[in-house]
C-alpha cells in the first residue's frame, strides 16, 4: 500500500487497520485529496466524521460504516474530537478473495453509508479489535486476519437491510462502467468506448447510468477527469496548461471552463485555496 499516509504505522500486510481515536488527533483535516491504491472501510462507533468520495461529501455518525472503492478520489474532511472506531484498508486482491462479484457491487456501486444496529456495531467493533491485535503482532497470521475480516464483512451483510436488496442490471452496468472509467479515463472519454467494452448500446448505457447515479455517462467521465486534475493541481511545479494536456484536453481554455462547471471555481482559484490550506 504505497500511498498510505506517512502518519500511520507502515504495516507490510495486505490488510491494515487503524484505531480512529488514536490517529485522528494528529491528522490535519481536511486531508489532501488522493486516489488510493486500496479499498477501505470507515466504521464509526462514537462521534462523527465527513469523508469526500469523488465529488460527494458523506457524513458518518455513530454505528455507521462507509466503504470506499479503490480508484475513488477521496479526502477526510472532518472528524470530531470524540470520534472512535476503526479504519480498515485492504488491497483489491484481498477483497476479491473474500467477496463475490455481486457482493462487491452491493458494497461499492453507490458508496452507500451502512446503518447498523447498536448490537451489530458493538459486535463488529470487538471483531475489529481482535483484527488489530493480530495485525500488530510481530509475525501476524494472515489466515487469521483474512478470516476475521471476512467474518466482519459477512456480519455487515446480514445486519444491513440496504445490502440485502437484489442487484439490478442497471446497478451492475454502473459498477462495471465506473471501474472502466477509473482505468481508462485518460485515454478514452467517449461513451462509445465504454459501451463497446460493456457490450451494450450507447443509449442503454446512458439509461443505466442516469437511473443509478442521476448523471449521464459523459458527465461522469468528465467528473472523474476533473477530480484527477485536482490531484495534479496540488503539484505546484506543473502549469495549468500542462495539466490540461496531461489529461488529454487539447484546449486548456475548454479544460478551465469544464473545471469551473464541475467544481464551481477555476483551476487557478482551486490551486490558490490549496496553497492557503497548506500554509495554515
Amino acid at each position: 500500500m504505497s500511498e498510505m499516509s506517512n502518519e500511520f504505522a507502515i504495516l507490510r500486510t495486505p490488510v491494515q487497520i487503524h484505531d480512529i481515536a488514536k490517529t485522528s488527533s494528529f491528522i490535519k483535516v481536511p486531508t489532501p485529496l488522493h486516489r488510493p491504491e486500496y479499498n477501505f472501510i470507515v466504521h464509526i462507533t462514537k462521534g462523527t466524521a465527513k469523508q469526500q468520495v469523488d465529488a460527494n461529501v458523506v457524513s458518518l455518525k455513530e454505528n455507521e460504516i462507509l466503504f470506499v472503492r479503490q480508484g475513488n478520489v477521496t479526502s477526510l474532511k472532518e472528524v470530531s474530537a470524540d470520534a472512535a472506531g476503526y479504519m480498515i484498508l485492504f488491497e483489491d486482491q484481498t477483497l476479491n478473495q473474500l467477496l463475490s462479484k455481486q457482493e462487491l457491487i452491493k458494497l461499492f456501486s453507490a458508496n452507500i453509508v451502512i446503518h447498523l444496529s447498536e448490537e451489530s456495531s458493538v459486535w463488529l467493533n470487538t471483531l475489529f479489535g481482535l483484527l488489530s491485535t493480530e495485525i500488530y503482532y510481530p509475525n501476524p497470521n494472515l489466515g487469521v486476519c483474512y478470516s476475521l475480516l471476512q467474518a466482519g464483512l459477512q456480519k455487515i451483510f446480514t445486519s444491513s437491510k440496504e445490502l440485502n436488496k437484489s442487484i439490478s442490471r442497471s446497478a451492475e452496468i454502473t459498477f462495471n462502467f465506473k471501474e472502466l472509467v477509473y482505468k481508462y479515463y485518460l485515454e478514452n472519454k467517449t461513451i462509445l468506448f465504454y459501451a463497446s467494452e460493456l457490450s451494450v448500446s450507447e443509449n442503454y448505457l446512458h439509461r443505466c447510468i442516469k437511473e443509478t447515479i442521476g448523471e449521464s455517462p459523459k458527465e461522469w467521465i468528465n467528473k472523474v477527469s476533473i477530480l484527477q486534475s485536482q490531484l495534479l493541481l496540488q503539484d505546484l511545479t506543473k502549469s495549468i496548461s500542462e495539466i490540461a494536456f496531461e489529461l488529454n484536453y487539447g484546449d486548456p481554455s475548454y479544460f478551465g471552463r469544464l473545471f469551473k462547471k464541475i467544481t464551481g471555481v477555476t483551476p487557478s482559484e482551486y490551486r490558490i485555496a490549496f496553497m492557503q490550506d497548506l500554509s495554515e
